[in-house]
């Protein structure tokens, strides 16, 4: 079981593993790691997993699934099985393209990005183009869906992203597999998101700088 953030990454794992089966799983979880074996949990808890298929195609909830969704569900955390692991993963980066990549480029937490009426209205731009790639895979994101995600930050403890953290601990961000493995798929689609492009090359220059400095 994959729990990774971002977007196709499980068609290079399925290469390594051959036959066995894929399960690939999304935290929606506020957390963050504070010390050697120490970590603080701020705010929700569920865990989405959805089973592998080549092409992603829709595999539906499978008994492995299920299996690993019992185990987990034993330890008290919340489980969801999705029929589709491309629609979840697409539906996982309307909130993490736009909430991990501005709090790097505006250096600011979820409450401050949500307070201000620009920053709110940049993360809603970049969450309608997340939609818009997901829909070009064929995968639909509802309205109501990102109303949520914007409702749910708004009411959110004050939160560094992990992308954010990643930044001010001067280690790699995960910039291709959360924004550029999307870019890549929608190009691979003859698509171009404008604002989540943008949104890539800040990234990328503030992570080389970043590092060297």
């Amino acid at each position: 079981m994959l729990l990774q953030n971002g977007i196709n990454i499980e068609p290079k794992i399925a290469e390594i593993i051959g036959d066995n089966i894929l399960i690939g799983g999304l935290c929606f979880v506020c957390s963050n790691k504070v010390g050697q074996g120490h970590i603080r949990h701020i705010d929700y808890s569920a865990i989405t997993i959805g089973q592998y298929a080549p092409n992603y195609q829709a595999a539906g909830v499978t008994e492995a699934m299920r299996e690993i969704a019992g185990d987990l569900e034993k330890a008290g955390i919340p489980i969801n099985c999705s029929e589709d692991l491309l629609l979840a993963r697409w539906k996982k980066l309307v909130w993490n393209i736009p909430y991990n990549g501005l709090s790097v480029v505006l250096n600011a937490r979820t409450d401050e990005i949500m307070a201000n009426p620009d920053t709110r209205f940049l993360a809603e731009e970049l969450m309608l183009e997340v939609q818009f790639g997901a829909k070009i895979w064929g995968r639909i994101i509802g309205d109501r869906f990102l109303e949520k995600m914007l409702d749910h930050t708004e009411k959110m403890k004050p939160y560094l992203t992990s992308m954010k953290l990643d930044y001010d601990g001067k280690r790699p961000l995960e910039v291709e597999a959360i924004v550029g493995n999307a870019l890549g798929m929608a190009r691979e689609a003859g698509v171009d998101l404008p604002k989540i492009s943008m949104l890539y090359r800040q990234l990328k220059f503030l992570d080389i700088r970043n590092r060297k400095g």
